[in-house]
């Protein structure tokens, strides 16, 4: 259904830019939820990615579609508008979302957008900008509600409808503070309602607070939110002194920024999504990733050669390279394709590497087995001859084994060196086990077959 939405309004678009029909566009785009929009920008041209966005009249609209796109149409855009535009979408944004936009802009027009803004909102993203990319700090909130554990419930409801709260983005929980502004506890709206006006903040808080530090890392924020199924988390510094917030709805787009990289890493192009960019970008970005394979597809190719004598001799050995490389290559993407995940979810202890990488090899070895009683069987019935069928089955077992094993003890170790593991997937696995694969099966044949 949201597909199909989404076809129908992008096509729509499309046909009434190509009309020049721009009063009747203006009216649909100010009708549009602005969640709708973004999808759009993806499949038109620049010069029409730029007149749809100057159609948008309400700056807050504005700030939610441009803070949504790809950073590349962002950036197309961004050249098309001035400083007093920059300045107005800015002020209209969260300060984490406001954050992001100005790492965009060139350090000139990110200065004097800055300078634009009220003195108190200009600090406030000044103090965000300092903290380094993809941490809690980084895509914090530092709007919160934060009160003393001696106020009462009724006191504490007149603070939440008091004007200064009423911007709060996420008022959902109540943080208690000590007087050094230490988070001690928190409270949720529906512990604030049931209890009687004059019960103290600190009778019925929960002082078992889950919280994170400015400097832990985006994707362990996401994954301590998803663990304890909270709205918000609360962020503190050093001294355990509240310094903001992040929100469940900044987890989800972490969650699909970080799969989506690892995804993109796995499957060997690189980290950044390349539909919308360029050929000579998207060529940039996938070059050097494809490059490990054809480093791998040249080694295969030397140890063909130093095995040339053998297929001269047995020319049946060929016809079966590609199951042997495929199967080993398949089963190693499976392997370490479970561990990244269970890394990224933290269902797999980098700690148990021994213990991972013995399971995965234990099931490479049986699954192994199973192909290679197969395939045995089948080149027995074919060609008639023992040698080459245990030669065959020792290849797809062994291929398949060491691949089980290489997939799951390359992630764990990248992991373990503080490397992300997505990147031991893909083209670096497969080419290892191509060449290695290849390597057992002609030493093998060329033992049992005498050649």
């Amino acid at each position: 259904m949201l597909v199909e939405r989404n076809r129908i309004l992008t096509e729509t678009i499309q046909r009434l830019l190509r009309r020049g029909a721009t009063a009747r566009l203006a009216k649909i785009v100010s009708k549009v939820h602005e969640a709708d929009l973004p999808s759009v920008f993806s499949s038109l041209s620049v010069v029409n990615q730029r007149k749809l966005f100057h159609m948008i009249d309400d700056p807050e609209k504005k700030a939610y579609v441009i803070s949504e796109l790809d950073e590349d149409i962002s950036l197309n855009i961004i050249d098309s508008l001035n400083i007093d535009d920059l300045a107005e979408i800015v002020d209209n944004m969260p300060s984490d979302d406001s954050v992001a936009f100005l790492k965009m802009l060139p350090d000139d027009k990110a200065d004097a957008v800055l300078g634009m803004m009220e003195q108190e909102e200009s600090e406030e993203v000044e103090g965000l900008l300092r903290y380094a990319d993809d941490t809690a700090g980084a895509i914090m909130i530092p709007d919160f509600i934060a009160l003393k554990e001696n106020m009462t419930a009724k006191h504490v409801i007149e603070s939440l409808q008091s004007e200064e709260n009423l911007d709060v983005e996420m008022p959902f929980y109540i943080y208690v503070v000590d007087d050094n502004d230490r988070l001690v506890g928190v409270s949720s709206l529906r512990q604030l309602v049931v209890v009687p006006p004059g019960t103290p903040l600190r009778d019925f808080m929960a002082k078992d607070v889950i919280s994170v530090t400015t400097g832990m890392d985006q994707e362990e924020v996401a994954r301590i939110v998803a663990r304890y199924n909270i709205l918000a988390v609360p962020v503190v510094d050093e001294n355990y002194k509240m310094v903001g917030i992040v929100t469940v709805d900044d987890i989800i787009d972490v969650l699909r920024e970080e799969a989506t990289e690892d995804i993109l890493k796995m499957a060997g192009v690189g980290e950044e999504l390349v539909e919308t960019k360029s050929v000579v970008r998207s060529i940039r970005i996938r070059l050097p990733w494809l490059f490990a394979s054809f480093i791998g597809g040249i080694g295969a190719v030397f140890i063909l050669g130093v095995f040339q004598n053998s297929l001269q001799k047995v020319a049946p050995l060929a016809f079966f390279i590609p199951i042997i490389m495929g199967m080993g290559g398949n089963i190693g993407i499976q392997s370490s394709t479970i561990v990244v995940r269970g890394i990224a979810t933290g269902r797999v202890n980098v700690r148990h590497l021994w213990a991972v990488v013995s399971k995965e090899m234990a099931i490479g070895m049986i699954l192994g087995l199973f192909y290679a009683l197969i395939l045995g069987t089948l080149v027995q019935f074919q060609f008639g001859r023992e040698a080459l069928a245990l030669s065959v089955a020792i290849g797809v077992l062994s291929s398949m084994s060491m691949a089980a094993l290489m997939g799951a003890f390359m992630p764990m170790m990248f992991a373990r060196m503080n490397i992300d593991p997505a990147v031991a997937t893909g083209p670096f696995i497969t080419s290892f086990v191509d060449i290695l694969s290849v390597l057992i099966y002609f030493q093998v044949a060329t033992i049992l077959l005498g050649i």
